[in-house]
């Protein structure tokens, strides 16, 4: 694919000036075939970003444990409206009729563990921790709202794991990544993939001070090797790409190993979470099922259709989404960690000039061609639908 001028330019500008990033990997899918590459600026440690070099992309890769758990779902091994209790007894925070759909719906109360924090407590001590955890008082399961950065995804790891008995991140790379043929994908690299992948390892840069500093934890072998399906997802912009293009098949009726049914996928990419207000991301927004959905409210720019579905990490320096009105998966990794504000007017600038670029029409055009089949409506603790 060429002639995506404004994109390139967008990117040179970008990386020329720093402020925002350093370096840039990006990869477009079109349901016509078309494919676009782009791979500029350094990696964080001085050396060229080419489409092989590993980041770390955080909650962008959120979703992926999603499509585990929704494969799981099709086995009849675990139910998204069955209360969690019974299976994992050990957390205090589910007690009381939270399902797998409140926990990535962000609507179960699991929001105020930090990641940052957790990831300081000695490994042997976090399991404790995480079990000792309760939610807020007064907090309305299936009601309220609140970004579950890390509680939320530690459970659907301990749901994986109860069900399957295998370590929930060998299981989402057997499940999931390997069959979509994400081989530079970890959630947990062992000792010898570390090894190989090494050379490859860029570091994201922090650039909210006066100075950019790389953040070097990335590469270390403890951190690398550590399975966390939260937010500690190593990836390539090609690898997100080849996830999303593969939902547009599956939503367009071609089943993809790797992936949930039609029937199931579609639940999981579509509005399950109305719009409300998130107490952690402090703005209105939606959400499926360990998807962003309605990405406008995301801060993904008005080109995006209402049907588009993806997810961000770490303040938006990484994205990823998939638009089934349009047939075009993007998929951009970013190495400068900016501050909010910034980063909202930074992504809607890039999909704009991609979507310009591409000649797509806008949302107000589009209407929405998936709508997800519904299996049961929110349940309340007490029984009452809500």
């Amino acid at each position: 694919m060429t002639g995506l001028h404004l994109l390139d330019a967008r990117l040179a500008e970008d990386v020329s000036e720093g402020l925002f990033t350093r370096g840039a990997q990006v990869c477009i899918s079109l349901r016509d075939g078309r494919r676009y590459e782009r791979a500029v600026g350094e990696d964080g440690l001085g050396r060229p970003v080419v489409p092989e070099t590993i980041f770390r992309v955080y909650c962008t890769g959120k979703p992926l444990t999603a499509a585990a758990v929704g494969k799981l779902v099709d086995d009849g091994r675990l139910d998204l409206d069955e209360p969690l209790e019974a299976l994992l007894p050990q957390l205090r925070a589910l007690r009381g009729g939270v399902t797998l759909r409140h926990v990535m719906t962000h609507t179960a109360g699991l929001h105020r563990v930090s990641g940052l924090a957790v990831e300081m407590i000695p490994a042997a001590a976090r399991d404790a921790y995480l079990a000792s955890q309760g939610r807020p008082p007064g907090w309305r399961v299936g009601a309220d709202a609140g970004y579950a950065e890390l509680l939320g995804w530690h459970v659907l790891a301990l749901a994986i794991e109860a069900v399957t008995g295998s370590p929930a991140g060998e299981h989402v790379r057997d499940a999931v990544l390997r069959p979509l043929g994400m081989h530079d994908t970890h959630f947990g690299m062992t000792r010898c993939e570390f090894d190989d992948v090494l050379d490859r390892l860029g570091v994201n840069l922090d650039l909210r001070g006066w100075r950019a500093l790389p953040m070097l934890f990335e590469r270390t072998e403890r951190v690398c090797c550590e399975t966390n399906l939260a937010h500690g997802a190593y990836t390539t912009a090609p690898d997100l790409d080849r996830f999303y293009a593969a939902c547009l098949d599956v939503l367009s009726g071609t089943p993809r190993a790797g992936l949930p049914s039609l029937e199931t996928l579609a639940e999981l990419v579509t509005t399950q979470r109305a719009p409300a207000r998130d107490e952690v991301l402090d703005r209105v927004c939606s959400f499926g099922l360990g998807f962003m959905t309605e990405l406008e409210g995301h801060r993904f720019g008005g080109e995006v259709s209402p049907a588009a579905f993806g997810h961000s990490g770490n303040v938006g320096s990484s994205f990823a989404f998939a638009d089934p009105v349009h047939g075009v998966a993007v998929s951009v990794v970013f190495n400068g960690i900016i501050d909010h504000e910034s980063a909202f007017v930074r992504r809607p600038a890039l999909v704009r000039a991609i979507y310009r670029d591409l000649e797509l029409s806008g949302p107000r055009e589009a209407r929405q061609l998936v709508r997800a089949p519904r299996r049961r409506r929110f349940r309340h603790p007490s029984g009452m639908a809500r």
